[in-house]
């Protein structure tokens, strides 16, 4: 009966260590079919629910949208942060980063910014807040929320884009752009 570890298969050499010679460079995973098919239509804003919205033109055109897309990823870093884990530390310091002296005090500035965005979120109502967090807070990696869902795929009601008229209206206070109301397609 062996012991110990399970022997490494590949050829030997004849001391008996595995041979280095002819060693397959390392294969990249670019994922399932269906991962693959979802960055060919997204890009690389197919990982989260704004983005998909983004590459699907339902944030508007050109600067106003790209700077909907940016507020709302800084608001989910910071949410997923500061309210999942508490802020980033290093595990050898109390201080996050290099020596900074004023690390202390970036970190408040960063919690007193993301709770100005969440209060200006806030200010539609609860309903409105909800919206607002299934669309930029929520981890939303391969689909969802479904009124987004049905809208990419063109397939939308009125409640749809009225829900993403709701959730819009939020982000676009929060970015600081004006007059961005979600079309019907």
């Amino acid at each position: 009966m062996a012991k110990g570890r399970k022997r490494k298969p590949g050829k030997r050499t004849k001391s008996g260590q595995l041979s280095r010679a002819g060693v397959a460079t390392a294969r990249i995973d670019r994922g399932s079919d269906w991962a693959q098919g979802m960055r060919a239509l997204y890009g690389d804003n197919c990982s989260d629910a704004v983005g998909r919205a983004f590459e699907r033109g339902l944030l508007g055109n050109g600067t106003e949208a790209k700077s909907m897309l940016d507020t709302a990823r800084a608001i989910h870093r910071a949410y997923w942060a500061w309210y999942a884990n508490g802020p980033v530390r290093c595990a050898l310091a109390d201080r996050s980063g290099a020596a900074v002296e004023n690390d202390v005090e970036r970190e408040r500035r960063q919690e007193a910014w993301l709770n100005d965005m969440l209060r200006i979120a806030g200010r539609g109502g609860h309903p409105a807040r909800v919206l607002f967090d299934q669309l930029v807070v929520d981890i939303n990696p391969d689909g969802g929320p479904l009124w987004l869902d049905r809208l990419i795929a063109r397939g939308g009601n009125g409640d749809d884009w009225g829900r993403l008229a709701t959730a819009l209206e939020a982000l676009a206070e929060c970015a600081g752009v004006r007059g961005v109301v979600a079309e019907c397609a």
